[in-house]
């Protein structure tokens, strides 16, 4: 179990960094991170409004499944399996 907790860190770390650095100039368009600890679901996301067009964007989904870290989706420039 202390390995999974450390996981948990990792990722939030990771995803924080990652939110810190969207320059996302639009006021209407809000940076949300998703931390679900219960069932270890993590997410970057763009939510709001550009004009009339709804915002919607997962970048980053990272799960803990079976004692390891599963890529959902990476639409960043990262590798984050390093």
């Amino acid at each position: 179990m202390e390995r999974i907790e450390q996981y948990r860190q990792l990722i939030r770390q990771l995803l924080t960094s990652h939110a810190s650095i969207d320059n996302n100039s639009d006021l209407d368009v809000e940076c949300q991170l998703v931390f679900d600890t219960e069932q270890d679901h993590y997410q970057i996301l763009d939510v709001g409004w550009e004009g009339y067009k709804r915002i919607y964007n997962c970048f980053i989904h990272l799960d803990i499944k079976d004692g390891k870290i599963w890529i959902q989706r990476n639409m960043t420039e990262a590798d984050l399996g390093q």
